[in-house]
């Protein structure tokens, strides 16, 4: 059997990590906006391409954290339902 404990703060564990993801991601675009903004005002195509290049790994990192707390939870979920 599970402990109780330890399922509650794994889902107080994946909430902060929730929080952090998206915290992270507002951060990314924050930081992505300007640097496209300086990328397309000093004429440094390259630099939009690789930023755009960064930005895209973090929505991927975005959705692999979100896709696996939702699984996470889910599995918490059936544990508790067929206890």
């Amino acid at each position: 059997m599970v402990d109780g404990k330890l399922v509650a703060s794994a889902g107080r564990n994946a909430q902060l990590l929730r929080r952090l993801n998206v915290v992270t991601l507002c951060v990314a675009v924050v930081v992505y906006v300007g640097l496209m903004f300086i990328a397309f005002t000093e004429q440094v195509f390259p630099m939009g391409v690789f930023v755009s290049c960064v930005m895209l790994a973090e929505v991927l990192v975005f959705q692999i954290v979100r896709t696996l707390s939702d699984h996470l939870d889910l599995v918490r979920g059936s544990r508790d339902i067929a206890s």
